[in-house]
Parts: structure tokens; C-alpha cells; sequence
């Protein structure tokens, strides 16, 4: 079976910073899912939608100055 799908890395960074973390968002033909360390999975409809809640938790986790944004994106098939 053959699972396609595009992964987008995040950082997580302060505002004016250096890297605090990296994670991913992960699309297929299904579901949109991203992750960052320390933090549940989201799953949603969008990739932006999707890096919008992971930067809300990530704000509620690091602080407020911190924002998430897509470093690269890479296609992969398994």
C-alpha cells in the first residue's frame, strides 16, 4: 500500500529569535495532521489552519512572542 503525502517542517521561533523548536505538518489525500515536541498532535483541514492552532499551543507553551512559520516542504511516498 502506498501512502503519499507532503511534509511541511515548522520552527517555532520568538518573534525577533533564534529557533526554539521544529516540528511538522504532514498532508496526504485525507487529513491535514502537524506536531511539534512536547505538544499533542492537531489534525485539521488546512495546512494553515493547522499551523495557526500549533502556534496558538505553541504561544501558550514558550509565550506570547513566539510564532510558528513553514521552514520547507518535501513530498514523500512509503
Amino acid at each position: 500500500m502506498k501512502n503519499d503525502y507532503t511534509e511541511d517542517e515548522i520552527i517555532v521561533r520568538p518573534t525577533d529569535g533564534m529557533q526554539l523548536s521544529v516540528g511538522y505538518i504532514r498532508k496526504d489525500s485525507l487529513k491535514v495532521i502537524g506536531c511539534l515536541p512536547g505538544l499533542d498532535p492537531y489534525s485539521g483541514k488546512t495546512v494553515e489552519d493547522v499551523r495557526i492552532h500549533l502556534e496558538q499551543e505553541a504561544k501558550e507553551y514558550y509565550g506570547d512572542d513566539v510564532i510558528v512559520e513553514i521552514a520547507g516542504s518535501h513530498a514523500k511516498a512509503s
